[in-house]
């Protein structure tokens, strides 16, 4: 069976004193418990940890130090940024995961912090200026181009949509790279938008797909193997309150869907593939 029973849409991963507790609130628990870890190492200069679970590609080619690819991602240094960032993923990060799945939006999660450090590993086969980088800044600004793709309407502050705020800070981020001649995040930033760009935009032909169904896949050998039957789902949703889902959407963002709604949206969205499929 799959890490998850479905794929958690909507659903939190567990009830903390009867308030929910969604997958991303589990990810800035553990940010900012390395955040406190953080801190209170430049406080007493110890430090040699930082430098070991920072990302060093040419560490990670020379020395074998693999769990950099990963551990980066965990490490802060203590600034006024890391609250910032922390609200923008609590707040977009959310309606990612509702509108994924909690299965699917965990192998992004993984995929935007992964894939990001082993181009960057690559990169410094051709680019060997050397460099650490650590910190999530480019999963978190790719996770917020996640949300404008879904919502690409939601109106933001001073009533600018999340699609043009996207457009903004990704040129910003690449004006700044490029005058600072910084090759190696650019191209983190560029492989983790665009991973989350497609994941969200093209289903069918991202690879988070793939990640995301292989529990469904392997529970539906099983299911057949037992002989036990799928049980039928109705896929019959009227156009008009599909259309109407899909208009709240780009009013109020997914988080603003009731449970009704976002069973009807999948329902939906799982008969429009099955007539992909069939074509």
């Amino acid at each position: 069976m799959g890490y998850w029973p479905g794929d958690g849409r909507g659903e939190p991963v567990f009830r903390l004193q009867n308030r929910p507790v969604y997958l991303t609130d589990i990810f800035i628990a553990f940010h900012c418990l390395s955040f406190v870890v953080g801190v209170l190492s430049v406080a007493t200069y110890r430090l040699a940890w930082f430098q070991e679970l920072s990302l060093s590609p040419q560490a990670v080619l020379s020395q074998g130090k693999v769990w950099q690819i990963f551990t980066y991602a965990w490490i802060h240094s203590p600034s006024l940024w890391f609250a910032l960032w922390m609200l923008m993923f609590f707040w977009f990060g959310r309606e990612v995961e509702f509108a994924l799945g909690r299965k699917k939006y965990f192998f992004l999660y993984l995929s935007l912090i992964l894939a990001p450090a082993l181009c960057a590993v690559l990169f410094s086969l051709i680019d060997r200026s050397g460099g650490t980088f650590y910190g999530p800044d480019e999963a978190h600004m790719a996770i917020f181009v996640a949300f404008a793709a879904i919502s690409p309407a939601a109106e933001l502050i001073f009533g600018i949509t999340a699609k043009w705020y996207a457009i903004a800070l990704l040129a910003l981020y690449v004006l700044i790279d490029i005058s600072a001649h910084a090759w190696t995040p650019l191209l983190m930033l560029s492989v983790a938008s665009g991973i989350a760009y497609l994941s969200v935009r093209m289903p069918n032909v991202s690879w988070i797909r793939s990640w995301g169904g292989w529990g469904w896949r392997k529970r539906s050998r099983s299911s057949a193997s037992s002989g036990t039957p799928p049980r039928p789902q109705s896929t019959s949703a009227p156009s008009e309150s599909i259309d109407a889902i899909l208009d709240k959407i780009s009013r109020k963002g997914i988080g603003s869907l009731t449970k009704s709604e976002r069973e009807a949206l999948e329902r939906a969205r799982k008969a429009l593939l099955r007539k992909e499929q069939r074509k």
